[in-house]
C-alpha cells in the first residue's frame, strides 16, 4: 500500500512557519545586524583584554584598601585622617575606572550575544526556506493519488523509487522541523542572556552615579576637614569630641535592645556553623565583632563587622531567604535591609542577616530572594555620616547575623537629633561563624 504523509504532520509543518515571526523578536531587542560589525572572536578578544584590565585594577583597589585599614590603626589625628581620606579618594577613583571598564565588558557581551541571535535568526530564515520548499512537494504529491502515481511510471522500479523519494520528503520535512525547534530554544535561551546582559549594564550604570558621587562626597569631606581645623590638630581633636555623647547614645540604643533578647535565649543560641552563608561585599574588614578596641570612640561593643570598599561597590544577599524589613535615616544603621533565612540547617530554626549603612537598596519587605541577588550598594548613611569619623565611621557595609527569635525593629530614640529612624535588634552572632 502506498504511503501517504498524513494531514496532522503537514498542518504542523505549516503552523511551525506560520508562528516564526522572527523579526518581531529582533526589533523588540533592540538588535539591528546592520550595526554588528565585529566577529564573535574579536568580541572575545576584547572581552579578555578587559578582563586582564580589570584583574590590574582591583589589584590596585585592594592595595589602597590594605593601606586605609593599616592608617587607621595609628592615633586619630589631622595628618592621619587626611591620609585616610586621601587614600579614600585614590580608592574610589580606581573603582569608577573598573565599573566603566566592567560597562565596556558588558556592552561588548551585549554585542556578541546580538551577533548569536542575528546568526540563529539567519539559520531559522535558512531552514524555514528548505521547508517551504518540502511542504510545497508535499502538498503536490499528496494531491496525487497512488494510481496515479503507478501510472506515471514506466515500470515497478520506477514505482517503487517514487515511494521512497516520498518517504523521503516526509523524513527530511521532520528534521528539518526539529533544527527549527532546536534554533528557536537557541533564541530563547540567548534573548534571556539578552535581557540579564542589559539588566547588568543597568546596575553598572547606576552603581557608577553613586560612586561618583561617593567620590564628590570624600573629596568635600577633606576640603570641610581642613577649612574647620585650618590645618590645626588642636581644632581636629576638638570637632572630633564634639558629636561623641550623641555617638555613645546611639551605640548604647543598639547594645542594650540587642542585649536584652540576648540573655532572653541564654544557652539556647546557635553554634558555629561556617560556610552557612556567602560574603555579601567584596572588601577590607576594618572592624570585627564584639570588643573590637574603640571603646574611645563610643564603641563599648560591635555587632556585627564593617566591610569597607569604594562608595558603590554592589552588596549581594548572604543566603535564600525572604525580606522580613527595611529601614532608612540618618540614626543607626542607615539605609538598611534585613533578610531572613530558614537555612534548614539547625532543625527548622533561622537566622537573620542585616545589611547596613547602604547607599539605596533594591529590595521590600516580603520579596523572596536567592543567594547572590543584588541587595544594594554599600555607601555612608546612618551614624556613619559625620565630618570627622574615625576608622569605624565612613563608607562601609555594616553586617549582623541575628538570630530569627526574638528578632524585631522599632522607632528610633533620638529623632530630634536624627529625624525619624528604625532599629533592627535582636540576639546577635559574629558573622565569621557562620561565613
Amino acid at each position: 500500500m502506498f504511503y501517504r504523509i498524513s494531514k496532522p504532520i503537514q498542518n504542523k509543518i505549516k503552523k511551525v512557519i506560520s508562528g516564526l515571526l522572527i523579526a518581531g523578536v529582533v526589533f523588540a531587542f533592540g538588535v539591528k545586524p546592520s550595526t554588528l560589525a565585529q566577529t564573535t572572536s574579536d568580541l572575545q578578544q576584547q572581552k579578555a583584554d578587559k578582563q586582564k584590565q580589570l584583574q590590574e585594577i582591583e589589584n590596585r583597589i585592594n592595595g589602597y584598601q590594605s593601606q586605609i585599614k593599616e592608617s587607621q590603626k595609628f592615633a586619630n589625628t589631622l595628618a592621619n585622617q587626611i591620609k585616610t581620606i586621601n587614600l579614600e579618594i585614590a580608592s574610589t577613583e580606581a573603582e569608577i575606572e573598573a565599573t566603566n571598564n566592567k560597562i565596556d565588558a558588558t556592552n561588548l557581551s551585549i554585542a556578541d550575544v546580538s551577533n548569536q541571535i542575528v546568526t540563529t535568526l539567519a539559520d531559522i530564515a535558512k531552514q524555514k526556506g528548505i521547508l517551504k520548499t518540502l511542504i510545497a512537494e508535499i502538498t503536490d504529491l499528496d494531491q496525487r493519488s497512488p494510481l496515479e502515481i503507478a501510472l506515471a511510471n514506466d515500470n515497478f522500479q520506477e514505482f517503487l523509487d517514487q515511494v521512497q523519494y516520498t518517504s523521503s520528503i516526509q523524513a527530511r520535512s521532520q528534521e528539518t522541523l526539529t533544527k527549527i525547534k532546536q534554533l528557536e530554544a537557541d533564541l530563547e535561551a540567548r534573548q534571556a542572556d539578552l535581557k540579564a546582559e542589559k539588566a547588568n549594564l543597568d546596575d553598572l550604570k547606576h552603581q557608577l552615579d553613586i560612586t561618583n558621587a561617593g567620590l564628590a562626597a570624600q573629596q568635600n569631606t577633606k576640603q570641610q576637614i581642613l577649612a574647620q581645623t585650618r590645618g590645626q590638630e588642636r581644632a581636629y581633636q576638638k570637632l572630633l569630641t564634639v558629636s561623641q555623647q550623641e555617638e555613645d547614645n546611639l551605640q548604647k540604643e543598639i547594645n542594650d535592645l540587642d542585649s536584652q533578647i540576648s540573655a532572653r535565649l541564654g544557652d539556647t543560641k546557635l553554634k558555629p556553623v561556617h560556610g552557612l552563608i556567602a560574603w555579601p561585599m567584596q572588601g577590607t574588614i576594618t572592624q570585627g565583632y564584639g570588643n573590637t578596641g574603640f571603646t574611645s570612640m563610643g564603641y563599648s561593643f560591635h555587632n556585627g563587622i564593617d566591610i569597607a570598599a569604594p562608595p558603590g561597590t554592589p552588596i549581594y544577599s548572604a543566603g535564600n531567604g525572604t525580606v522580613v524589613g527595611t529601614g532608612t535615616g540618618n540614626g543607626a544603621y542607615g539605609n538598611w535591609v534585613a533578610i531572613k533565612h530558614d537555612t534548614g540547617r539547625f532543625a527548622g530554626r533561622a537566622i537573620i542577616s542585616l545589611y547596613g549603612h547602604m547607599s539605596s537598596f533594591r529590595l521590600h519587605t516580603g520579596q523572596t530572594v536567592k543567594e547572590g541577588d543584588l541587595v544594594g550598594f554599600e555607601g555612608n548613611t546612618g551614624n556613619t555620616t559625620r565630618l570627622i569619623y574615625g576608622p569605624h565611621r565612613g563608607y562601609h557595609l555594616h553586617f549582623t547575623v541575628f538570630d530569627a527569635r526574638g528578632f524585631g525593629v522599632q522607632p528610633g530614640a533620638y529623632p530630634k537629633i536624627y529625624g525619624p529612624y528604625d532599629v533592627p535588634y535582636g540576639a546577635t552572632y559574629s558573622p565569621l561563624d557562620f561565613l
